[in-house]
């Protein structure tokens, strides 16, 4: 029989044999890629939508179904708490500093509405590294809304610099932001409503996108076609009993009109 000492030097020859045997460790994985990332990211923040969504709906069904003891409600968030994902966002736009792997990223964070400094370091890099980014015609209709996001010098700062990309739908969208208030204000017979009108209408011609274009266009058929002053168009339909009419009908009297949905 093996005394105790001779199992233990036994088992320890026998690991050692076996360890010699065994495989090489494996590599380790690749590090993900940006596309990897940002489409986790997306994944990542759409599930908290979604969780979020279902925690609102269930907090406001407790105040129906809770007996009325007077207790107040818990308030319930407006918006879910993004900044965990902004902060992978900002890890990950720095690890691609100076590609455009990075831009999607920024977009991120400009996109999730955190905190003022962040979303100010994002489109300032945005605009200043990567402005000719097919990926920056994202920030399309939020261009106008830059005064509301950022301070004024700030979003004055970041059009200007969208106005010298070489995307043309970026410098449409720019044209938009820039002449829209002029277009719907201005007077029609003025040189400022001319200028406007003239510099929307070579922009609309040099855009790609479709909806942008309708945008341009609408902007202008709005002021022209139904504004304070302007015949309205003949409007045909039919009434609550089905008999046709046309607008044109109702000439010289005073019309009523009650816009309503149902949602």
């Amino acid at each position: 029989m093996l005394s105790p000492k001779s199992w233990v030097s036994a088992w320890l020859i026998a690991t050692a044999l076996v360890a010699q045997q065994a495989p090489p460790d494996q590599k380790p994985a690749a590090p993900a890629t940006a596309a990897e990332r940002i489409a986790s990211l997306q994944a990542e923040q759409k599930q908290l939508l979604d969780d979020f969504r279902a925690a609102a709906r269930a907090a406001a069904a407790k105040p129906k179904e809770a007996p009325a003891d007077g207790k107040p409600v818990a308030a319930v968030p407006m918006r879910p708490d993004l900044s965990p994902l902004i902060a992978k966002a900002k890890a990950a736009a720095a690890d691609y500093v100076g590609t455009d792997d990075a831009v999607p990223f920024l977009m991120f964070i400009i996109k999730s509405g955190g905190k003022k400094e962040e979303t100010i370091d994002a489109l300032d890099l945005l605009t200043a590294k990567h402005l000719d980014s097919e990926a920056v015609a994202e920030l399309g209709m939020m261009i106008s809304f830059l005064p509301r996001i950022v301070p004024e010098d700030k979003a004055k700062l970041f059009t200007e610099r969208l106005a010298k990309s070489s995307n043309r739908d970026v410098r449409g969208w720019v044209a938009l932001a820039q002449h829209q208030g002029t277009i719907e204000k201005a007077d029609r017979d003025g040189e400022a409503y001319k200028t406007a009108k003239l510099e929307l209408q070579k922009a609309a011609e040099l855009v790609t996108d479709s909806r942008l274009k309708s945008e341009i266009t609408g902007v202008i058929d709005v002021r022209e076609k139904f504004g304070v002053g302007n015949v309205a168009p003949d409007i045909e339909g039919s009434d609550l009993d089905g008999v046709a009419f046309k607008l044109s009908d109702y000439k010289g009297k005073v019309v009523f009109l009650d816009f309503w949905g149902d949602w």
